[in-house]
């Protein structure tokens, strides 16, 4: 049996037995697997540990910190982190451990092709590259909500990995739905925080150039229907975080608020 690679396999948790086997089967290679969990009620914590895996308890605190948090708990500098929805093809075990034999950045990034409704649309959503492999000394994720993202150290370089990254991003089109409200949830609060405007503009624009980019532009209007799909969904995904964002920014109606008062039962009827 060839050595393991020295590598820290990280990845975090919630009710994650569907998707986790997959994950851990394809880097089943890796040194060490560790699994922040942050308080699964389903069989997570047991196909992880039927995996090799090493079970870390802690409370959710953020994508961004729930990240940092498994880097912290792994034992080799060299961390791989993958999202329970995301395994690596076949080939990594040699492409990553020939990399670490004599790295020359400090993190890389793999090509991922993600899934919908039963397929993979590798033009729709094509050209993500997210950075999953790094030295957890140079490099960290950052980023507020949603969308966190490995940030390396100034003047260090991420370099790429030719193994393709496979997503299951969205079972369903309920599925990518209910991801995109509570995704867009995250945003409008992270733009608010921020101290951005609302902008009719961007709320007019926005939505179809998104549109025009996946289903014109990344081509999507060759993979059928599920491009399409995917296209209308994530334009409306656009829409919505600047509605959410009007939504957290809009003045009190004075009609409304005369109309409708507070009463006992619902002390803010604005909300």
């Amino acid at each position: 049996m060839a050595p393991a690679v020295p590598v820290s396999v990280a990845v975090i948790t919630l009710d994650e037995e569907r998707n986790l086997g997959r994950c851990l089967a394809s880097v089943r290679w890796a040194d060490e697997i560790v699994v922040v969990d942050s308080g699964s009620k389903d069989k997570t914590a047991e196909v992880a540990r039927r995996h090799g895996a090493r079970v870390v308890s802690h409370p959710w605190a953020g994508y961004t910190e729930q990240k940092n948090k498994a880097a912290a708990e792994a034992r080799h500098p060299w961390v791989l982190s993958l999202d329970a929805d995301e395994w690596l093809a076949e080939g990594a075990e040699a492409e990553i451990g020939a990399t670490l034999s004599g790295p020359r950045h400090s993190a890389y990034a793999f090509l991922r092709v993600s899934a919908f409704s039963g397929g993979f649309l590798p033009r729709t959503w094509s050209g993500d590259r997210p950075v999953r492999l790094y030295h957890k000394e140079r490099a960290r994720f950052e980023g507020r909500h949603v969308h966190e993202s490995v940030t390396v150290d100034p003047g260090a370089t991420i370099g790429r990995l030719a193994t393709p990254l496979y997503h299951l991003t969205h079972r369903s089109v309920r599925d990518q739905v209910e991801r995109f409200n509570r995704y867009s949830d995250l945003a409008a609060r992270r733009a608010h925080e921020q101290g951005k405007r609302f902008s009719l503009a961007r709320m007019l624009v926005g939505p179809a150039a998104a549109f025009v980019k996946m289903y014109v532009v990344k081509r999507g209007a060759l993979e059928g229907v599920r491009g399409l799909v995917a296209a209308v969904d994530h334009a409306h995904y656009v829409f919505l975080k600047s509605a959410k964002l009007w939504d957290r920014t809009r003045p009190l109606d004075p009609e409304f608020a005369r109309r409708v008062p507070p009463t006992p039962e619902d002390p803010d009827p604005n909300q």
